[in-house]
């Protein structure tokens, strides 16, 4: 029998660091150092995961495709040996490839696991940059993967059983692009090694470009990984640079025909490149970066879809809803509103409802409740209006009738 120290709830980033400050986390590690939390507690992440959930994922879910990796040695199995011809998981076969030391690994397990899919879209919210969540089951005295690094920051949630990882001087390349080139290395080729074991309920963080690999011993292991894929300060200029074209043609116009054909040709003239100089500088300007930053926002809201809480049932109820019926936002819903030449819209996970300027009000009204309102106390609306957008809303996804 495990013997636990508490069986907390983990939703948030919070959780995952207890009894660590998250604030000395970010001051100190993140994109700076490895940090290991022990806990000696192993079952401080069963209200997260285990492997008996696992099983039942495998058999409910199904995982497949680019979801589903099994490999070994940093060889990958070929998915027609655990698939069948129609491309269906064969269970029987996966057990197998485990028991004959592969690792298996679900790419995005929050897809498919309620609790995961919280703290993975909790994490998000907090941190502003896109969050991923991958499972590794390893058999013992095994290893996955060869030294290599990622170019992604890494949270390591060790669920059950214990990890060996050897981590290396991130000398190669400090804190690389994110989605780069991942090199795979030979051992000789590192410098600075250290061990650092996993037992279940730790976990570690180790920044991107921190060369690493991990391996069983005596233990399987089951690990999950949060990946962080940041959205870097080449990503905001590249943004900027690329609203700011909307506004200037110069941006907007084609290379000179040719321009590969002679590689002493100048592109620029004193007078063009100081006429780019000019426009470069206007990237930086306040009201081009807060804009920027804006379609950075409403780009990170609609990207992730909403976690599954029942909207069947408020889609059941669409056609029945009164100026008298109770609406509030889907839980865990955050949701901006803005308003141009073009319209007003409302932006949230996994959508963007668009109308007339004139709704913008309304839209505000909504987007600021925190609890129930009645349908009727939508402002700027009649009550027919007020209807449409409502049940426009619900369609959509932002809102549930109570």
């Amino acid at each position: 029998m495990l013997k636990t120290k508490s069986l907390c709830k983990i939703a948030n980033i919070d959780d995952l660091f207890q009894p660590f400050g998250i604030e000395d986390f970010e001051a100190n590690y993140w994109e700076q150092k490895v940090l290991h939390i022990q806990r000696d507690d192993p079952a401080f992440f069963l209200s997260l995961f285990s492997v008996e959930a696992l099983d039942k994922l495998l058999e409910y879910n199904r995982p497949r495709g680019s979801s589903l990796r099994v490999v070994k040695n940093q060889q990958p199995l070929s998915s027609s040996t655990y698939e069948n011809q129609d491309g269906s998981l064969n269970l029987n076969q996966l057990y197998a490839a485990y028991a004959d030391g592969h690792t298996i690994v679900i790419n995005e397990i929050q897809r498919y696991y309620d609790p995961i899919k919280i703290l993975v879209e909790n994490i998000r919210q907090y941190m502003n940059h896109h969050v991923v969540a991958n499972l590794y089951l390893t058999p013992e005295n095994e290893k996955a993967l060869s030294p290599h690094y990622d170019s992604h920051d890494v949270f390591a949630l060790q669920i059950s059983g214990e990890k060996h990882w050897l981590l290396y001087d991130d000398t190669y390349c400090k804190t690389p692009l994110v989605h780069s080139f991942q090199p795979v290395f030979q051992r000789e080729h590192l410098t600075g090694a250290r061990q650092v074991t996993l037992k279940a309920g730790d976990i570690m963080y180790i920044p991107r470009g921190v060369p690493h690999e991990a391996f069983t011993t005596d233990k399987s292991s089951m690990h999950i990984t949060i990946g962080v894929h940041s959205t870097q300060w080449i990503d905001l200029i590249a943004k900027s640079l690329i609203n700011l074209s909307q506004k200037n043609i110069n941006l907007r116009q084609a290379l000179p025909l040719g321009f590969l054909n002679d590689p002493n040709r100048d592109l620029l003239s004193a007078d063009a490149e100081l006429d780019f100089l000019n426009v470069i500088k206007q990237v930086f300007t306040k009201e081009n970066i807060n804009s920027s930053l804006s379609i950075l926002a409403e780009e990170l809201r609609t990207k992730e879809q909403p976690a599954p809480d029942g909207h069947f049932a408020s889609l059941d109820k669409i056609n029945r809803v009164s100026l008298d019926s109770f609406l509030m936002k889907r839980e865990g819903m955050v949701s901006k509103v803005s308003c141009n030449i073009t319209g007003a819209r409302i932006s949230f996970q996994g959508n963007v409802i668009k109308g007339p300027q004139q709704i913008e009000s309304s839209l505000e009204f909504i987007s600021q409740q925190t609890g129930v309102f009645l349908i009727k106390d939508i402002p700027c609306l009649n009550d027919d209006n007020k209807l449409k957008l409502a049940k426009r809303l619900i369609r959509g996804g932002l809102l549930k009738v109570m």
